[in-house]
């Protein structure tokens, strides 16, 4: 079964069995889902394709795109690539391990260190966000311009209701 009637079948049997529910919002919630679950996929194959996990690639391209010869500290990296420290000491350790990244102590502060990459590290970011981009590129294209920045703005605001926690309360 195609995933959009699936997800209607299951908005419409739901609202059978429980009319004085409204299942509206739970139909956008399940598309949203299998959208972005679509694309974690794809992007898992991607990163695979390359030796590297969806997070340790995160870490990477958060790095690269602050440019090529920056220097970041990890609790910096943790917040944008939104892990927890103890997770991002693990994909340190793998991409320092590869030779993607090197630490290197903080002279300012000896209780942190820095992260720098190197350009084997770089390279693989390179090639990777551009699969990515690629991907993403097809599969926007048949969508009207005009759809997508209406889309884009919808998406905003339910991201403005995660934020103000609207939605986890």
């Amino acid at each position: 079964m195609e995933i959009g009637k699936y997800i209607d079948e299951t908005v419409t049997t739901w609202q059978e069995q429980r009319p004085d529910l409204d299942f509206t919002p739970m139909g956008y919630m399940l598309r949203f889902h299998a959208m972005a679950e679509a694309a974690v996929v794809k992007i898992e194959i991607i990163t695979k394709s390359h030796g590297l996990t969806v997070g340790e690639f995160d870490v990477l391209a958060t790095l690269r795109r602050h440019g090529a010869t920056s220097t970041l500290t990890p609790s910096f990296i943790a917040e944008v690539a939104m892990v927890s420290p103890s997770g991002l000491t693990h994909r340190l350790t793998q991409l320092e391990q590869a030779g993607h990244i090197i630490r290197s102590a903080d002279n300012s502060d000896r209780r942190s260190s820095l992260v720098s990459i190197t350009t084997s590290g770089a390279a693989v970011a390179d090639q990777i966000i551009e699969l990515i981009a690629e991907h993403s590129t097809r599969m926007y294209n048949a969508i009207p311009a005009k759809d997508l920045d209406q889309f884009n703005h919808v998406v905003s605001l339910v991201s403005q209701q995660l934020e103000l926690k609207v939605v986890t309360s």
